[in-house]
């Protein structure tokens, strides 16, 4: 399956590097990844193909980081 996660994250230095080292760290193939910087905050939009067990442990590893704000996930397509 095909997922999309959006991250909203204040902006800090390395943090969007950390968050692609999760997704690598779960054995994901990132698709496509994009940040786009706000005022305060960014958002970061991954696409990976991941199992469905591991996107409730990859959002979980997620909202454990310092600075992030928001994790949600969606499915593109099965």
């Amino acid at each position: 399956m095909t997922w999309k996660f959006h991250v909203r994250a204040a902006i800090q230095r390395r943090l969007f590097s950390r968050i692609l080292q999760i997704l690598e760290s779960q054995m994901v193939v990132i698709i496509l990844s994009t940040v786009r910087p706000a005022a305060r905050r960014s958002r970061q939009h991954s696409t990976s193909l991941s199992q469905e067990d591991k996107v409730y442990r990859i959002e979980a590893l997620l909202y454990r980081m310092e600075g992030v704000k928001r994790v949600s996930s969606s499915i593109i397509d099965r």
